[in-house]
């Protein structure tokens, strides 16, 4: 990577983090480009150079924290602990990212949004389906999925579980309730929880 292209990546991740964070505070709708700017230290040109306008901004935004969550989770299951620690420790992230992402300006709106969610979830399930593979497999091998189960039905079934977590009244249930699904989620899958 040469000096342009690198001072290129570090533009945009400056602007995307600017962009999530002013989001979160107060919705895509409220802020305005120059804060964004001002905040990432750029020109309201760089921002509409790079991203077209707030809106795909906003996408940008999004899809970026999705790989940062992806980015977690691989580095959880490559970790060398055992397959219930790695379950544990995701339990909580998965929890504690809907939790803290629910009670943001950028999720109510995004979750108003059609396009916005259709973007949310397109990159999420593309995203997490190598994420589920992984699970599968450590899974399998510590016994705590039969190797009788084929891979591409235990994907679907994950997949379609997930689905659960994309409706837009999700957001506003209780920490509670989502735990409980994330739970049943996993333990119902693997068994009783230890």
């Amino acid at each position: 990577m040469n000096g342009y292209e690198k001072r290129t990546r570090i533009k945009k991740e400056a602007i995307i983090n600017s962009a999530f964070e002013l989001f979160t505070q107060r919705g895509v709708t409220d802020v305005s480009i120059s804060e964004i700017a001002a905040k990432a230290s750029v020109s309201q040109v760089s921002i509409y150079n790079y991203f077209g306008d707030k809106y795909s901004l906003a996408k940008a935004a999004l899809i970026s924290y999705i790989d940062t969550l992806i980015n977690e989770y691989n580095e959880i299951l490559e970790d060398n602990i055992s397959f219930e620690e790695k379950l544990k420790i995701i339990i909580t992230k998965k929890h504690d990212a809907i939790t803290n992402l629910g009670r943001t300006s950028f999720s109510a709106q995004a979750w108003q949004d059609k396009a916005l969610k259709d973007i949310y979830t397109e990159s999420a399930n593309l995203k997490i389906k190598s994420i589920f593979t992984k699970f599968i497999q450590n899974a399998k091998n510590e016994g705590f999925i039969s190797h009788n189960i084929p891979d591409d039905a235990i994907l679907s079934f994950m997949t379609a579980s997930s689905y659960i977590t994309q409706q837009p009244n999700y957001i506003n249930t209780s920490d509670d309730y989502k735990l409980g699904i994330i739970r049943l989620f996993l333990y119902g899958l693997i068994g009783e929880e230890k």
